[in-house]
């Protein structure tokens, strides 16, 4: 079931709902004020691109054990 945002054009509240259908959306009230008109909000996701590691510097870490300090010596 997808999560949406929305902000009430009434009250200018933020709040999140989780929307099974179209017909979902067309009963939504806002929880604070309860009014019926909202505007889905544009949001973003998380996927794995976005939760990679920074790049090690250049020179890197050690190639065998992995430490981003760098050359661990065992050789």
């Amino acid at each position: 079931m997808p999560m949406f945002e929305f902000t009430c054009d009434s009250c200018s509240r933020e709040f999140e709902e989780l929307l099974r259908s179209a017909e979902d959306e067309r009963t939504l009230r806002c929880p604070h004020c309860g009014k019926a008109k909202a505007t889905r909000k544009f949001s973003s996701f998380a996927s794995p691109a976005s939760a990679r590691p920074a790049a090690l510097p250049v020179g890197g870490g050690c190639g065998r054990c992995g430490d981003p300090n760098g050359p661990c010596g065992m050789g």
